[in-house]
């Protein structure tokens, strides 16, 4: 009669595959896409409203949108899709293009900060404990600056990976600041310029006004291109790293 509890309370009391393959790193994967989902919909919900005061703030609306948009994309709260189409559509496109650039810049800089700090060494026992994990982030992020700028650019560019999910990924796996900086500038820069200048004298505040089949297509070309970057890279750090082992 007893033996029915005690089953049921250790197959509660074992941890998840996701849990046991994240280890430490398991609350720092949650939080990376927890966060920037409620920022994303905390903005959609609260732009319509907060979007014809800004316009009529004229620069004071400018200074308080730049000062919250890098506040909150700090903490991986603020989605550059939706910043960039508020901005876009309450300050216009001469406006609203370098106000974004210059926010995502500077909270894309915090955010790597603030996840280096809280969450590398939990992400970093994580790939130690899984070696084959390591040689790829090795190869992804250490080897050669310019394919990991490359790298950096492609994750940009994609819009698969929220904007503070991937601040949390780059920074705790490893790849330098400078890279992380430019590789962002100029990654995001052509997205949240097309998004800006789309919501740009429109006549309404509209989420889906921004949406168009080559904003899409190009973001889906650079998700693709990025995969296929991941997929030969790893793969050739693996190859490597079983030649090693065999010729030792």
């Amino acid at each position: 009669m007893s033996a029915e509890p005690t089953t049921t309370s250790d197959a509660a009391a074992k941890p998840s595959r996701f849990r046991t393959a994240l280890g430490r790193s398991a609350p720092v994967a949650l939080a990376a896409i927890a966060l920037p989902v409620s920022g994303s919909v905390a903005t959609v919900a609260a732009a319509p409203l907060i979007g014809p005061w800004l316009r009529e703030q004229g620069w004071l609306g400018v200074c308080l949108f730049l000062t919250a948009y890098i506040t909150l994309g700090a903490f991986a709260l603020a989605p550059t899709y939706s910043t960039s189409l508020l901005a876009g559509w309450a300050f216009g496109f001469r406006v609203a293009f370098p106000t974004v650039v210059v926010g995502t810049a500077v909270a894309a800089l915090l955010g790597y900060l603030l996840a280096r700090r809280i969450a590398h060494k939990r992400v970093a026992s994580t790939f130690a404990a899984h070696p084959t994990w390591e040689v790829v982030r090795k190869a992804l992020t250490q080897e050669r600056p310019l394919k990991t700028l490359w790298i950096v650019f492609l994750l940009r560019l994609s819009p698969v990976l929220p904007f503070g999910t991937t601040n949390v990924l780059m920074a705790t796996t490893g790849v330098p600041l400078a890279i992380y900086f430019f590789g962002t500038v100029l990654g995001l820069a052509p997205r949240v310029g097309l998004i800006a200048l789309a919501a740009a004298g429109a006549e309404k505040l509209d989420f889906d006004s921004a949406q168009s089949w080559w904003l899409l297509a190009g973001g889906l070309v650079a998700t693709a291109v990025c995969i296929l970057v991941f997929a030969i890279v790893g793969k050739h750090a693996l190859d490597r790293a079983t030649r090693g082992r065999t010729s030792i």
